[in-house]
C-alpha cells in the first residue's frame, strides 16, 4: 500500500475524533472524547513543541493495521492535527515515547527498552476521564 492510500484510509480512521472537546487542566490542553478520555494534548504555555497522541486509541493503529514507521504516523497526524483542529507548530509524539522518556529520566533506565518494563500503571492516566 502506498503512502497516498494509508494516508486516505488513516483520515477515515481518525475521523471519528473530530469532534473532541478542548480541556485545559494542570496547565495541560487535553482533547477528549465523550466520555472524557484523552486522545492526545499539549503543554499550555507552549506554542511550538509535542502534542501527545494516545498510542492505545490513535497511534498503535497506524503501527498494527498500517504497519507504518514513526515519522510516516507523525507526518499524518501532523496534517490531520493542523486541518482538524489548527494545531501549527505542533510535533505529534506517542505517549509511549512520552513516558518512556520520563522513566529514563526518573529512574536512570538508560538501555533498557520500554517492553522490559510494566507501563500499564503509567499509561493508565489516558484511561481516565480529564474533569
Amino acid at each position: 500500500m502506498v503512502l497516498e492510500q494509508k494516508k486516505i484510509l488513516a483520515y477515515k480512521f481518525l475521523n471519528r475524533f473530530n469532534d473532541l472537546q478542548r480541556v485545559i487542566k494542570d496547565g495541560d490542553v487535553y482533547y477528549v472524547d465523550k466520555d472524557g478520555k484523552p486522545l492526545f494534548f499539549h503543554y499550555q504555555n507552549i506554542k511550538n513543541g509535542t502534542i501527545w497522541v494516545n498510542y492505545d486509541r490513535i497511534w498503535s493503529f497506524f503501527e498494527e493495521f498500517f504497519l507504518m514507521e514513526y515519522k510516516e504516523i507523525q507526518g499524518i497526524l501532523k496534517d490531520w492535527l493542523e486541518e482538524t483542529y489548527n494545531l501549527r507548530g505542533f510535533t505529534p509524539g506517542s505517549n509511549n515515547q512520552l513516558v518512556w522518556e520520563k522513566l529514563e529520566e526518573t529512574y536512570n533506565l538508560r538501555g533498557f527498552t520500554p517492553d522490559a518494563i510494566n507501563l500499564g500503571y503509567v499509561l493508565s492516566r489516558w484511561k481516565r476521564p480529564i474533569k
